[in-house]
């Protein structure tokens, strides 16, 4: 139970299962970017793009920077999210660190 209780009260579910499921990313071939990608998306690319589309999937290239696949809501965000691409990748190199990923790709 202490390791869901902090000085300040309890840890959030989002923290406790990211750790979680970060401390498994080898066991279960799954990339640690991808899984932190997902889980923070909206407090990434904020509200209004992560109410448009939410990632679907990310995939590597040999130089560490990856691929991600945007799953549309609607066909008609598609267009804004077109223009929106280099600010989303801005915000996830900011979030990162690094650019992590080097295009986007939206599905409808």
């Amino acid at each position: 139970m202490s390791r869901f209780v902090t000085k300040h009260g309890y840890k959030s579910v989002n923290s406790v299962v990211e750790s979680f499921v970060l401390k498994h990313c080898n066991l279960w071939s799954i990339s640690k970017i991808e899984v932190r990608l997902f889980l923070n998306w909206r407090s990434i690319v904020g509200s209004t793009i992560a109410d448009m589309a939410s990632p679907d999937r990310v995939v590597f290239t040999g130089n560490n920077s990856g691929a991600l696949c945007l799953q549309v809501k609607n066909g008609g965000y598609a267009m804004f999210l077109q223009y929106a691409i280099p600010g989303i990748i801005e915000k996830i190199s900011v979030y990162f660190g690094f650019k992590a990923i080097h295009s986007i790709k939206i599905r409808q």
